[in-house]
């Protein structure tokens, strides 16, 4: 079979999308099994929770990156490019091994009659890509859920569950314990597991399954602490030891992710990482599109929050910051119709003095004529359909002083990003 060229190659890969999610891991092993098993010949850490697990992963793949190791990190979706999914140190996959990796395993899926989805099939490339540049350690963010997520078929040297919220709940069920109970599937007999999940119920359970393994349990508030108001400077304690910390990611709930990632490492039990390589994995971490300032004046935030909690830290970050906004504040937003509308732009429109009300270019994406159906009357709102056209709208009225939040999805998200690429000054606080 010839190989494709790299439009067919995408073309392919997306037309998988139409299989849609179907949770389970029957389809995931026979696949791996008729690829000799690639997830087995890579260490790993996996990562798992409703918002953070992301910036988790990233943090901890800078720090071990920082140490001197070949680094993998898998993570999902993307925001600009397919490539940034699968990365090994920092460097994206590049387009030519996405070809030849979507042709090999196609032909596979083909022989064996296998109807994979589109998760399956790039974490599948993810774990043969990982593998065959010898990567010395993976780090693995789960995609939705965790018990049935296709990256459940790791034996990681730890695993971390973050924060626990409301999401995705037609497949991982309506209520926080539900969605806790999936996410604690991924704790593995004998391996340590790290959470930063708060909810007494939900750290119940949690201490449960982990007692029942054997796997022992790190929380978050209680063995590791943190002490500082911001991500720029705060102090990390646990019983290893005490860091001055510094990350650049924006938020208060940064200092958590950056806390799990450090209680990651620190339960790799590797003695080639040094305090040093901690303090500087943190502080050099990229982590786009998630409270990040593209542009000062006026300035432009972009976050891809995308479920209740999400939002929550986004306003309070912003409600945090609001001393120094004296001018107006405007807000783009586009959501996905799968989720919780109301409670996501409820608080948003708190914040708001001018909302432009959009749509990412996804089938997935809410009508904003259903996003204004949730919002309060007196709220002032204009309907701008395509998201550079929305920018476009609120830079032709915005003053210097102004700010504007682009927010809703990192769908939402990544269309603003590319505009923004092309258009604006993008730079970064």
């Amino acid at each position: 079979m010839n190989d494709f060229s790299t439009t067919e190659a995408f073309n392919y890969l997306y037309a998988l999308e139409l299989h849609g999610i179907k949770p389970g891991l029957e389809r995931i092993h026979k696949f791996l099994s008729h690829l000799d098993f690639p997830h087995q010949k890579f260490s790993s850490v996996h990562i798992a929770g409703t918002n953070g697990k992301g910036s988790t992963a990233a943090i901890t793949a800078s720090i071990l990156k920082q140490a001197g190791y070949t680094v993998g990190l898998y993570t999902s979706p993307h925001l600009i490019d397919f490539s940034e999914r699968i990365t090994i140190n920092g460097m994206p996959i590049p387009n030519n091994e996405i070809v030849r990796f979507t042709t090999g395993l196609k032909k596979t899926v083909e022989t064996w009659a296998i109807p994979i989805t589109f998760f399956e099939f790039t974490t599948a490339m993810a774990f043969c890509y990982f593998a065959e540049k010898n990567v010395d350690i993976a780090v693995i963010e789960v995609g939705l859920g965790g018990r049935f997520d296709a990256t459940n078929v790791l034996t990681p040297k730890v695993t971390a569950i973050t924060q626990i919220g409301m999401d995705h709940e037609s497949y991982l069920g309506n209520t926080l314990l539900d969605i806790a109970k999936e996410k604690a599937g991924i704790i593995k007999p004998n391996v340590p597991v790290l959470t930063g999940a708060t909810q007494p119920k939900v750290l119940d359970y949690f201490e449960e399954t982990a007692r029942a393994n054997n796997a022992p349990l790190i929380r978050l508030h209680h063995e590791i602490i943190t002490m500082g108001e911001s991500p720029r400077k705060f102090s990390y304690q646990s019983a290893k030891q005490t860091l001055s910390i510094s990350c650049p990611l924006l938020g208060r709930h940064q200092m958590d992710n950056a806390a799990l990632a450090i209680g990651i490492i620190e339960r790799l039990s590797d003695d080639l990482i040094s305090e040093r390589h901690i303090v500087d994995g943190v502080a050099h971490v990229q982590w786009p599109g998630r409270l990040q300032i593209i542009q000062k004046n006026p300035k432009i935030i972009l976050d891809g929050a995308h479920n209740p909690s999400g939002i929550a830290a986004l306003v309070s970050f912003l409600e945090e910051k609001e001393q120094h906004c004296s001018g107006k504040k405007w807000l783009i937003v586009g959501i996905m119709r799968d989720k919780d509308i109301k409670a996501m732009l409820t608080p948003l429109a708190k914040w708001a003095d001018e909302i432009i009300l959009t749509e990412p270019n996804i089938e997935r994406a809410a009508e904003a004529t259903t996003l204004v159906d949730v919002l309060d009357s007196s709220v002032s709102y204009t309907i701008k359909k395509i998201i550079s056209e929305a920018i476009l709208f609120v830079l032709s009225k915005a003053a210097p002083e102004d700010t504007l939040v682009i927010t809703g999805s990192l769908y939402t998200v990544a269309e603003a990003t590319t505009y923004a690429v092309g258009h604006l000054a993008v730079g970064r606080e």
